[in-house]
């Protein structure tokens, strides 16, 4: 991390707002729940596509990095 000028900033526990991760799952529950699925691939393929889509919405990082 230092060769490459990365910075680590530690958040205080129990703080989920600090914690970019929860937004995220919040929003992967969000989509999850209205939703049926026939079976375990179906679940694990629904998850994994909208964990990444969720992950490359600027908006999840634009707070974080101001």
């Amino acid at each position: 991390a230092d060769e490459l000028g990365i910075d680590f900033v530690f958040i205080p526990l129990y703080s989920p707002t600090l914690n970019a991760i929860e937004s995220l799952w919040k929003d992967l529950k969000r989509e999850i729940s209205p939703t049926t699925f026939e079976g375990k691939e179906y679940f694990g393929k629904f998850v994994t596509e909208m964990f990444l889509r969720l992950c490359h919405k600027l908006s999840f990082a634009v707070n974080r990095l101001e």
